[in-house]
């Protein structure tokens, strides 16, 4: 039996729209996969048992198929909230480096990515890898294609709060979905594509509070998808007033999270639990450099 883990990640990152993503501590899925007959799934957490809708199940059946494998057994333990966090993304990259372990494959880093991207088809229908890519690698990441991409080290002294609403569920289709039908203006998309460069040059540069200002700047992306998440502008409004440098949709939600220098990650995390209730899930976060392991 091999076992792999992989951690959640913040896709977008503001102005970075299925361009960016990086990779945080404090969360992750783990996955145990052991050969077997056929593709099984076990699980205790609330997730399909069913291989084809299963992000971990579908880079299973893939792998099974590509590689003529006699079938495999994998067990999910979910340490990812759902909902903004790329959850699916964690189990999908989990799953294909556990198998790669377990049958000895060997598999080199751009097939890795496009047999868990390929996991992603069970949340939005398609393959993504703005959290697929840095679950898998860690870091800061600027993705192309599997062939053009670049992994970045992240500003040390960058915090991430995240807020989850465990009792909000804004599906990453739906989410995608309202973005097609509202396309940005060009003014917009020349914001986003300034504060993009920025936050790229901050990264090179080590410059956390750039790289964290420059979050705040979304014309594209965060006025659609706030509005499936109660109270988001309140939240916003107290979490800057308490020193964060921004506050921005995680993914296609409904988490949201805040960037901030890390002696101000305390306090605006307090800020966000007295906001909030039971129902929210409130923790900060450091970059995670290592990715999947």
């Amino acid at each position: 039996m091999a076992k792999a883990e992989a951690p959640a990640t913040v896709a977008n990152l503001g102005p970075g729209f299925d361009v960016f993503g990086l990779a945080i501590d404090g969360y992750h899925d783990t996955v145990k996969a052991e050969e077997d007959e056929g593709v099984r799934i076990v699980t205790d957490d609330p997730v399909p048992t069913d291989p084809r809708r299963n992000t971990a199940g579908l880079v299973a059946l893939e792998m099974t198929r590509k590689f003529d494998l006699p079938g495999v057994t994998i067990e999910i333990e979910k340490g990812v909230p759902t909902g903004g966090l790329g959850s699916s993304a964690a189990s999908a990259v989990a799953a294909a480096l556990a198998i790669d372990k377990e049958f000895g494959l060997g598999l080199e880093e751009p097939e890795l990515l496009r047999l868990a991207a390929e996991g992603e088809r069970a949340a939005a229908g398609e393959p993504h890898y703005d959290n697929v890519a840095p679950s898998l690698l860690g870091g800061f990441v600027v993705w192309r294609s599997p062939e053009h991409h670049a992994k970045l080290t992240p500003p040390p002294d960058l915090r991430l709060i995240t807020a989850t609403p465990t009792h909000v569920k804004v599906p990453t289709r739906k989410a995608r979905e309202a973005l097609r039908r509202q396309p940005p203006d060009l003014p917009d998309v020349v914001e986003n594509l300034s504060a993009v460069a920025l936050m790229v040059h901050a990264a090179h540069e080590g410059d956390a509070e750039t790289f964290a200002r420059m979050m705040n700047v979304d014309r594209i992306s965060e006025p659609v998808r706030k509005r499936f998440i109660p109270g988001y502008d309140e939240l916003k409004e107290k979490a800057l007033e308490a020193g964060a440098l921004a506050f921005t949709v995680s993914g296609a939600g409904p988490t949201v999270v805040a960037a901030c220098l890390k002696e101000d990650a305390e306090d605006v995390e307090e800020t966000l639990r007295e906001a909030t209730d039971e129902r929210w899930l409130i923790k900060t976060h450091r970059p995670d450099t290592e990715g999947a392991r």
